[in-house]
């Protein structure tokens, strides 16, 4: 099992690590230890999904810093250029959710290892010891680009790692990882939906610091319904108006309209909705992206608030005030 270094922010950090079940900290100077605890069965947690208060999941599936030794055994390049995958620190964006008895669904294990958001059938045949190209669907844009259910290349730094992977290995991460957390996931939403009528998946991410279009300001934040194919369209719009009405730069859908994971959840036709809330980086990190910046305190107090405009609108403000 592999070891996450977390620098602490502030004593918060710390009482919000207390919250995490699956972690222990262990401070030493400026810094928590945390070991996961989790075994290879499934290195993710939840936090207020038996019974469930409100009808909206939140998911964090790239933030995971708890990176196995086999990462570390295979990897051609340093350690550090792994921190690249990761939507840096965006669980702690969770924090004030989960002590509030919010839904949460966290991923511990880290996105180098396997991606949540692809389908395991998203592999890039040339990794896989003995795979034929025709074993697996002709690969996405994103898979052809590295960024597939494993990450093969980070652009600027080549290839991640120096060996294949045996078929064994990668079944091993889907079957004790990925579909586990997959059916995690759909079980919440349908507690949720058979609980309040309604489920709404809302998926957690961070995002680089976007370039100024010429006919604008670039977003810092980005809500995505899969050009309305994940979610009714009225709770993206709801988003949008929350985040323009507190003086953010909010897009729909571009650059990042959502992938597998609202793919395989969303069934709004079931009442079972998927959005995808992308988060600007500089908003929450210090100005290296490396470590949480001043900014972490308000970005992690908007996303109850969200969490909340979206239960009004599926259920009512008298249904909110009961399930509170």
């Amino acid at each position: 099992m592999g070891v996450a270094l977390i620098n602490l922010h502030n004593c918060g950090e710390l009482i919000f690590l207390h919250h995490l079940a699956n972690y222990l900290p262990i401070i030493t100077g400026s810094k928590v230890r945390a070991r996961v605890t989790t075994g290879d069965t499934d290195g993710f947690a939840t936090w207020g999904t038996d019974a469930p208060s409100v009808p909206v999941l939140l998911s964090v599936p790239h933030a995971g810093r708890d990176y196995p030794n086999d990462i570390y055994d295979a990897l051609r390049l340093p350690p550090a250029a792994l921190v690249r995958l990761e939507d840096r620190y965006a669980d702690l964006l969770t924090r004030r959710c989960v002590q509030m008895g919010h839904p949460v669904i966290m991923a511990h294990r880290a996105r180098a290892w396997i991606d949540l958001n692809r389908d395991t059938q998203d592999i890039d045949a040339d990794m896989v010891q003995g795979a034929q190209r025709g074993d697996y669907p002709s690969p996405g844009v994103k898979t052809r680009g590295g960024l597939g259910l494993i990450p093969r290349r980070l652009s600027g730094e080549g290839e991640l790692w120096k060996r294949q992977f045996t078929l064994d290995e990668v079944q091993h991460r889907i079957t004790s990882f990925h579909q586990p957390y997959h059916d995690a996931v759909g079980a919440i939403l349908e507690r949720m939906r058979q609980r309040f009528g309604v489920a709404i998946l809302l998926d957690l991410h961070s995002m680089p610091p976007i370039r100024s279009a010429a006919d604008g300001a670039a977003p810092q934040f980005v809500v995505g319904d899969r050009f309305g194919k994940s979610a009714a369209s009225i709770y993206a719009e709801l988003l949008l108006s929350r985040l323009h009405a507190q003086g953010y730069v909010a897009a729909l859908n571009h650059p990042y309209a959502g992938a597998y994971i609202l793919r395989r959840h969303a069934r709004p036709r079931a009442n079972i909705h998927a959005l995808q809330l992308e988060v600007d980086r500089s908003l929450y990190l210090d100005s290296d992206l490396r470590q949480p910046g001043a900014g972490l305190e308000h970005i992690s107090a908007l996303i109850p608030g969200l969490v909340a405009a979206l239960t009004d609108e599926a259920l009512g403000p008298a249904a909110l005030i009961a399930a509170e």
